[in-house]
């Protein structure tokens, strides 16, 4: 039996064109999330499923007549046969639960998408300023969601890369690393994009790629010292502003206009997608230039303190700059983790070169 289509449509608003653009884009994003992953009927391949196809292909092979083996050779052909299958086979489900867990948190994300647009009222004869300020609640309400949505996927694509790196170094003990440690697996597969930036393209850093989105003109190149200034004097502690600021030089190398055409991302720290349509908004709010870097370092602020909240708390608990860069890459760049390494150095790098740096 076919399983049911997942409904990816969202509810057009044209009397909230920030918003309506916002969900408009979340709506092709997710309906091509799910012709990737399926329609959430992945069957796992079971490991009793498998039990004995070693064996057999031994039997109704020529192998061990041909070549003569010996009983011992034999024997352990076909005990590496049956445990290749069985591992095979716990990746092959965990990989069907990967699919089945993105199509499920699809169906639930736009459930609550539907909700939160719903509540919004008629903004026809809204005033502008207040028009915007709803707009962006909803947006922010909108982006918590996916950013749970992908957690619970990152939780399941974990399981995945911790069990196949076991099965990878089957004598090791150890549970492995923590999810995107540094020098760990992946959290999502990664994309390779332009200017050394290994970026999650499914993940919630910026709901997807944007390769039809267009370059900002007018970029400026801001120092890492001026930036570290402006961070402490927003209550940020040297250690905490030298990790994103890590981070912003592997991102963009202090570029407001860095753009990265294969994600459509732009910026500082390279916003993409629906996050991009935010900073874009955020800046048209205060009728301020979307490449001041003081626009751009004002709405990753935003973010943290709202939407982002939880890459903040973690980034507040880091009391060095090493685990603040490694905290800012995970849970508010949302990377590949492939450059985590880099990020580290430079906020070292920075920490040191700035020490003496104040408001």
């Amino acid at each position: 039996m076919t399983a049911e289509a997942v409904d990816t449509s969202l509810p057009p608003r044209p009397d909230a064109p920030i918003l309506n653009a916002f969900i408009s884009h979340i709506e092709t994003v997710l309906a091509k999330l799910v012709k990737a992953v399926g329609d959430g009927s992945a069957k796992s391949i079971t490991v009793e499923g498998l039990n004995g196809m070693g064996e057999s292909q031994l039997k109704d092979g020529e192998l061990v007549a041909k070549y003569q083996a010996k009983q011992s050779d034999d024997t352990k052909y076909k005990d590496d046969l049956n445990s290749l299958d069985g591992n095979i086979a716990q990746i092959a489900a965990k990989s069907a639960d990967v699919s089945n867990t993105v199509t499920k948190e699809v169906k639930e994300l736009v459930g609550e998408i539907k909700e939160i647009v719903a509540g919004v009222p008629n903004l026809t004869d809204v005033p502008l300023p207040r028009s915007i300020e709803l707009q962006m609640a909803a947006i922010g309400k909108i982006d918590e969601k996916v950013e749970n949505a992908a957690t619970a996927v990152s939780d399941a694509y974990n399981a995945l890369d911790d069990h196949a790196g076991k099965i990878t170094d089957p004598e090791s003990t150890d549970s492995g690393s923590a999810p995107n440690s540094i020098g760990s697996g992946n959290q999502f597969p990664a994309y390779t994009g332009g200017g050394g930036n290994s970026r999650n393209t499914s993940g919630p850093a910026g709901l997807g790629n944007r390769a039809s989105a267009q370059p900002i003109s007018g970029g400026k190149k801001a120092t890492a010292s001026e930036i570290y200034q402006y961070l402490l004097s927003k209550g940020f502690t040297p250690a905490q502003a030298a990790g994103i600021l890590g981070n912003m030089q592997v991102e963009s190398g202090f570029d407001t206009g860095a753009y990265n055409p294969g994600e459509g991302a732009i910026g500082l720290c390279q916003w993409e997608g629906g996050r991009r349509t935010n900073l874009e908004a955020f800046a048209a709010s205060q009728g301020r230039s979307v490449t001041d870097w003081h626009t751009q370092v004002d709405f990753m602020i935003h973010e943290l303190k709202g939407s982002e909240s939880g890459a903040y708390s973690h980034l507040t608990s880091a009391n060095s700059p090493g685990a603040a860069a490694a905290a800012f890459d995970q849970y508010y760049e949302r990377s590949s983790g492939e450059a985590r390494g880099q990020r580290v150095a430079n906020a070292n790098s920075i920490a040191s070169s700035l020490a003496g740096v104040s408001v």
